[in-house]
């Protein structure tokens, strides 16, 4: 440990645990207090991927479902809650016959209302959902019913509304419907993995006579804007998205990247609400922005993942002013025991909708000196700035009070060798002591600590004082 020849000088090195970043100035804010179960099957059964409508105090919910205990074999069930009581629930769509598009899994679906015509009957409601015909994530395709009631009886269109070619690739799926007139003109979003790159799309489909739908091109959405958990670019996918007309803006709830290494590693730990104007849904290009993070420091949960919004019957948010997000949670290793699918069930969670930026923030305990004081870390996800926050003490240090007092930074890795020189900054000391500063966020992979020094220096280049500590950064 070097000493400075200044006697005020203090260097505390301290290794300290990972410390996770929560949300402390979002666009969503969540409430903590909101979080409860909805829907939990009972013995070796699973329910994922919600669809959500509610009327009143009743919340109609369509899910991936297995209906025989112990058998993963996807149905699609219709739960009815009234006043926070399942007082129905049972499966609704089933698997084709053997030799149809959609024999083996029907799974992931959405309901929206419109008036479509089919077969000579007028329904109020389409569900549209993934169907596949092998015995694993393969050859799926996305299919539609049709119902006068959110609860069924559903009718079954006999042919895929997006079909996709049996190529041993993902296919399409994870259908998410918007209406467009309220009269069977609808956006469809989805997701496609194909040989290329697994991505979003979107489709303007009119499915109000089905004796001649029309179906428009699949359109790509953008990724700009889309950040994952260590801050690299992501991609969309698996996401469920409703219309808020009060912005004209799509708002969707989608699984964050990368997933977990540990049992289950084939699920999203957290889910990400992101939101793009509709003129780029319309014409392409855009960005998206991040609106907030449904992470384990929100829910306590190892896993949440398969998201969906609450919306009302025709896609739209029912109050621009909240989300309420459904998800599915697991148990996760080491204290997962069985297969993981059978501890998924239902949660929901409030949050309060703003127009602000996403600020995610990182409390630092023990890193001071005698006349400074560090408080935090903090991350905009929407600009990228990394802002380091503190105080001085203005007083402790009165032979500097005629100067212009620098404050700068620097990391050194866990060897001691320096990785980022960091920059020194005037002007960036408030009259009352507190000070942000810029910094140049570390790249380092996950459970790495590194050590952070901030430094005083005088108008002359003098140093002034120090201080030090082992931090590890998290931003999942």
């Amino acid at each position: 440990m070097r000493k400075s020849k200044v006697s005020l000088i203090v260097l505390l090195t301290i290794l300290i645990a990972v410390i996770p970043l929560s949300s402390a100035s979002a666009a969503v804010e969540w409430n903590k207090a909101t979080l409860s179960k909805v829907y939990d099957p009972a013995g070796e059964r699973y329910s994922y991927a919600p669809s959500v409508i509610r009327d009143g105090d009743v919340e109609h919910m369509w899910t991936c479902h297995n209906d025989a205990d112990g058998v993963v074999k996807d149905h699609i069930y219709y739960t009815r809650i009234e006043n926070g009581v399942v007082t129905q629930s049972e499966s609704v769509l089933q698997a084709g016959a053997e030799g149809t598009w959609d024999s083996m899994h029907v799974c992931d679906p959405s309901v929206v209302a419109g008036k479509f015509n089919y077969g000579g009957t007028e329904y109020d409601y389409a569900l549209f959902y993934l169907g596949n015909d092998v015995n694993g994530s393969a050859h799926n395709q996305i299919g539609v019913a049709f119902s006068d009631e959110l609860s069924g009886d559903w009718v079954k269109y006999p042919n895929p509304v997006v079909a996709y070619p049996n190529d041993g690739f993902w296919g399409v799926g994870q259908p998410s419907a918007t209406s467009i007139d309220g009269q069977g003109r609808i956006m469809l979003f989805f997701t496609q993995g194909d040989p290329t790159a697994t991505g979003a799309y979107r489709i303007d489909m009119n499915l109000n006579q089905m004796a001649n739908p029309v179906i428009g091109p699949a359109v790509r959405l953008t990724n700009e804007g889309l950040v994952n958990a260590s801050g690299q670019p992501d991609f969309l996918n698996n996401f469920d998205i409703a219309y808020d007309p009060s912005r004209d803006r799509f708002v969707a709830i989608r699984e964050l990247h990368p997933y977990p290494t540990s049992n289950p590693n084939y699920i999203a730990d957290s889910q990400q609400i992101v939101s793009i104007d509709g003129g780029s849904v319309w014409g392409g290009g855009g960005q998206w922005k991040i609106e907030g993070t449904l992470s384990p420091s929100t829910t306590n949960f190892p896993r949440n993942h398969n998201g969906g919004l609450l919306r009302t019957a025709h896609g739209t948010l029912p109050d621009p002013n909240a989300i309420e997000a459904y998800f599915t949670d697991s148990d996760a290793a080491p204290n997962l025991t069985g297969r993981a699918e059978y501890t998924y069930d239902v949660w929901k969670i409030s949050g309060k909708l703003t127009d602000g930026d996403v600020v995610l923030e990182q409390t630092i305990e023990g890193f001071k000196s005698k006349h400074l004081f560090v408080a935090k870390l903090t991350e905009n996800l929407n600009t990228n700035e990394f802002l380091l926050h503190g105080k001085i003490d203005p007083k402790g240090l009165k032979k500097w009070k005629n100067q212009t007092i620098w404050i700068g930074y620097r990391i050194f890795d866990a060897k001691g060798d320096l990785i980022e020189a960091g920059t020194a900054y005037r002007d960036r000391i408030a009259q009352d002591g507190s000070f942000a500063i810029p910094m140049i966020k570390p790249q380092l992979s996950n459970g790495q600590s590194a050590k952070l020094e901030v430094y005083l220096l005088s108008g002359k280049g003098k140093t002034i004082e120090t201080a030090e500590k082992k931090i590890t950064i998290s931003l999942s």
